[in-house]
């Protein structure tokens, strides 16, 4: 007989209770405090911006990066954007023979 194995990260923990029921007031509490807390933590490190920064969205990755890498990122990006416009496009070569 087969044992039922048992999970090494019990992930139904976040699962979300039923609307109308108590317990959904309460995990909605304990994720609101999760995330409160995690958002002012003044130990997490954070790095220092420039006062002319302005951030959308994005990583924290994308803060440290060097010129280079942002040169090439960019360049990459234009490159892809260039391919994405043309996509439709089809190549159509014709016979200047019978001309």
């Amino acid at each position: 007989m087969t044992k039922k194995l048992k999970l090494a990260y019990d992930n139904k923990k976040k699962e979300r209770p039923p609307e109308g029921s108590p317990e959904l007031s309460i995990w909605l509490d304990e994720r609101a405090k999760e995330f409160a807390d995690f958002l002012f933590d003044e130990n997490r490190e954070v790095p220092e911006l420039d006062p002319d920064t302005h951030i959308l969205c994005g990583s924290w990755d994308f803060l440290y990066q060097s010129e280079e890498e942002l040169d090439a990122e960019n360049e990459s990006m234009e490159k892809a954007d260039e391919e994405r416009r043309r996509a439709h496009l089809k190549v159509v070569k014709t016979d200047n023979k019978n001309k």
